[in-house]
């Protein structure tokens, strides 16, 4: 899984923009309601998240999301989905653990089309991508790719909304006791999308080396 492979997702994050709109106007729209009003729970988010909607035409959203997503690279998201700083990409792994955990791949019958697997991660992503590339337009493929580089986004955004409203929230809001909630909210967040990411990325992998195996 490659740099490359973000030109080819175009199409697919495409649609994924009005579902990242919602998530960052929800989160503006919640942001805005713990300042103002010191309170989480009671508050009236749906009459709020219309507001920002109306504030908010689709077009500006779009480009809102592009520029917020787009502050953070490839290397960055998958390094905080899948917590690792060296070879993040899960392609880097393909053959040394995760082509062993999908009882839908056949190891001897993929050993036998792509030779003896390699070792460098480097070169399990390289064999990844170059199967991967094979079967990108599989409608299987297609929809995991799209849910994965949609939860990797989220958890991208989640990850800077923690860091900046987390951190006005400290200073700026009227109680700890809403600081900590809403802080609480925000990590909860992050950390849900990442596992997601995490889940959906893994099954992206197993899912190109399944149907290779099955040719």
């Amino acid at each position: 899984m490659t740099k490359k492979n973000e030109s080819k997702g175009k199409s697919l994050t495409d649609q994924n923009t009005s579902s990242l709109i919602t998530i960052l106007i929800g989160n503006i729209a919640i942001f805005a309601v713990a300042l103002k009003t010191d309170q989480l729970l009671a508050a009236d988010y749906q009459e709020m998240l219309k507001h920002w909607q109306a504030l908010i035409p689709a077009g500006l959203g779009a480009v809102l999301v592009g520029v917020v997503n787009g502050l953070l690279d490839i290397q960055t998201k998958a390094r905080l989905v899948f917590w690792r700083w060296h070879d993040p990409l899960p392609g880097s792994r393909a053959f040394s653990k995760y082509v062993h955990l999908d009882p839908r791949i056949d190891v001897a019958a993929l050993k036998s089309k792509v030779g003896p697997f390699p070792a460098k991660p480097s070169e399990q992503n390289a064999l990844w991508y170059k199967l991967y590339k094979s079967v990108e337009n599989d409608q299987r493929v297609l929809h995991v790719h799209r849910l994965f580089l949609l939860t990797r986004d989220y958890a991208g955004i989640a990850f800077m909304l923690l860091i900046v409203f987390g951190g006005i929230g400290v200073f700026a809001m009227q109680s700890y006791k809403t600081e900590y909630l809403y802080a609480g909210a925000l990590l909860l967040q992050f950390l849900a999308s990442a596992v997601a990411a995490r889940n959906y990325g893994e099954r992206f992998v197993n899912t190109v080396l399944a149907l290779k195996a099955t040719e």
